[in-house]
């Protein structure tokens, strides 16, 4: 083992590889750089046609692919391990060594020593190890990993067609775009291993919809936060590839028809990327495009060009199928209605068209059969007799004994008026009376005639005035004129309050007697009859059914909302008094015969339509 470090190995660019990474030998080193955390950074070179050629890297276009190329190769020439201490620190890099490996071809036979095996690989891997130990750690498990490279570096079939990649490895990136619970999911990593495999910077998946190109994935953005500006400009590029339907490259491989290129060219001239974008076509329809980009170091030779329009053609179907799948079911029967007409028109598969002769005669039957026909209307509950309680005359309200809901006897005080007043008024006319009774005593003893005809008639006078005070005194305590429930009246929060004469104050309705007010509309009131019956529906027991019988239809009807409705009077039978009140609200459903399905579902249609066309037609 040897350690140089008077000359430090030259970091110099490294020529853009003739062939594309090896598939296998990409995963390998993936998975031996990730399960070790001292490892920043490897490459991987093979042994072909008498020249070192890159296999794989991690991670793809890294800086430290210069210097663990010129390392592998040094292994690869020397035939033994080399350890390289760096004496350059390069931007982004934490690493402080460099250890390289040759990797020796597969024993033929027992008696086939291993130093006598020719090399066929290099592994060089940066790495942070602080002491000698750690170092020769990292040697022996690399050397223990490196005996399964020559396995994975002949995973090629033999006398396959170079750049053309085999049906497993198709399948898998099916399967692959195909394993997520959505189909960004697994678009994501779709385009994440395309990017690994094949050396590629950024690969983006997009979809094709009606309002235009729209990015589903990028490579590495597990939530595409990359810049609202970038993914659209992302879209636009591969739209332009999907307008003209071909494969676009830029630069344009030598030889090949000149293309609409502009967007790309924007795009290279903002990054410098070499760019191929594929249209993704289904059944003559574009459905979307795959966007390739490379670094200026890692332009796409042929090979890598075949492959992506491989892939282009496998992954294109599943679009369409997956995002028909994820839709909702709504989506998928108006798209299975909408190619109805273009499926009876198929003259080789009558199965659709006797399919749409059995559902419309069934359709037919179903509109025809004759169903209940029912008029739902809101309803309310009232009293059947209603007693109002008004204020006698002027004055101010000193008591309240009920409350909406109290039941109460015939002749039970309710509420009482100030009577102050009227006491005062009382005794002045009394005292009048007095007066004027005496004045017409004294003319019967002057036998005056005059005066007494004129005290008499004051007496009368203050004596009306006074029973007129004393009758306004027996009113100021308001009773119950029937036995029933308070039904309306609140007037515990207005004591104290004036009110005038004719006020209503209180209401009264007689318990466990109620009558329905129905308030129908006019285009249904020609249906009903007196003795139809149907059910109540109340908001305070919307799960109870109560049955109703029509006993009168006002013959004048009222403006409600806007519309015109008719006061339908109508009775509970079978219902305990005890559970309603007066003033409940519910729906009402009335029966009105039997109707086919198809006039019950169209009828107020059609009778617009007759009396808009009567209107305006000659």
């Amino acid at each position: 083992m040897s350690q140089p470090q008077s000359q430090p190995v030259p970091v110099r660019p490294v020529a853009a590889p003739e062939v594309a990474l090896h598939p296998a030998v990409q995963r390998w080193l993936q998975q031996h750089c990730q399960s070790a955390r001292e490892v920043c950074a490897g490459v991987a070179l093979l042994q072909r046609e008498g020249s070192a050629q890159l296999a794989a890297e991690w991670p793809v276009g890294g800086v430290l692919t210069p210097p663990l190329l010129n390392a592998a190769r040094a292994a690869l020439q020397r035939g033994r391990p080399v350890v390289v201490v760096p004496t350059v620190r390069l931007v982004g890099a934490s690493h402080n060594r460099v250890l390289a490996l040759p990797v020796r071809a597969a024993a033929a036979g027992d008696d086939a020593p291993a130093a006598e095996r020719p090399v066929i690989a290099a592994v060089a891997l940066a790495v942070q190890a602080d002491d000698p130990a750690a170092v020769e750690r990292l040697l022996r498990e690399l050397g223990q990993a490196c005996a399964d490279l020559p396995s994975q570096a002949q995973a090629a079939p033999a006398g396959a067609e170079p750049g053309r990649l085999s049906a497993e490895r198709l399948l898998q990136d099916q399967a692959l775009l195909l394993g997520g619970d959505r189909l960004a999911d697994g678009a994501l990593a779709f385009t994440t291993e395309l990017a690994a495999r094949l050396g590629a910077e950024r690969v983006s998946l997009g979809l094709q919809r009606r309002e235009g190109m729209a990015v589903l994935a990028v490579s590495h953005s597990a939530e595409l936060r990359l810049e609202q500006a970038l993914l659209h400009q992302l879209a636009e590029v591969m739209q332009e590839a999907a307008d003209q339907a071909e494969r676009v490259a830029y630069p344009a491989p030598a030889g090949e028809l000149p293309r609409l290129s502009l967007l790309h060219a924007r795009l290279h001239q903002q990054t410098g990327h070499h760019l191929v974008s594929l249209p993704l076509a289904h059944h003559d329809r574009v459905v979307g495009a795959l966007l390739f980009e490379w670094l200026p170091t890692r332009a796409p030779d042929a090979a890598r060009i075949t492959q992506c329009e491989q892939l282009a053609l496998a992954v294109a179907p599943l679009l369409p199928l997956r995002r028909r799948a994820e839709r909702p079911w709504r989506d998928r029967l108006l798209l299975a209605l909408g190619r109805l007409p273009e499926r009876l028109r198929q003259p080789d598969d009558p199965r659709p068209r006797l399919l749409a002769g059995a559902l419309a005669v069934a359709l037919a039957g179903a509109l025809s059969v004759p169903l209940p026909q029912h008029v739902s209307a809101p309803a309310r509950l009232e009293g059947a007799v209603q007693r109002v309680v008004a204020a006698p005359f002027d004055g101010f309200l000193q008591r309240s004994s009920v409350r909406p809901g109290d039941v109460v006897k015939a002749g039970a005080l309710l509420a009482e008026l100030a009577d102050q007043d009227l006491q005062l008024e009382a005794r002045k006319w009394e005292s009048a009376l007095a007066q004027h009774e005496n004045g017409v005593a004294a003319a019967l003893a002057r036998d005056d005639r005059s005066q007494f005809v004129v005290s008499r008639g004051k007496a009368d006078e203050a004596r009306a005035q006074l029973e007129l005070v004393r009758q306004q005194l027996g009113r100021a305590r308001l009773v119950a004129p029937i036995d029933g429930v308070v039904i309306q009246g609140d007037l515990s929060r207005s004591l104290g309050a004036p009110v005038q004469r004719g006020d209503v104050l209180l209401t009264l309705a007689p318990a466990g007697q109620y009558r329905l007010i129905v308030e129908v509309d006019e285009r249904d009131i020609a249906a009903l009859r007196p003795g139809q019956t149907g059910q109540l529906a109340l908001a305070s027991m919307p799960t109870e059914r109560l049955p109703l019988v029509v006993q009168r239809i006002t013959p004048v009807a009222t403006l409600v909302e806007g519309r015109n409705r008719f006061a339908v009077e109508a009775r509970l039978e079978g219902v305990d008094p005890a559970a309603l009140r007066p003033g409940l609200q519910g729906v009402a459903r009335i029966e009105a015969g039997t109707a086919p399905l198809a006039w019950i579902a169209s009828h107020r249609l059609v009778d617009w339509a007759r009396l808009a066309g009567w209107a305006w037609l000659p």
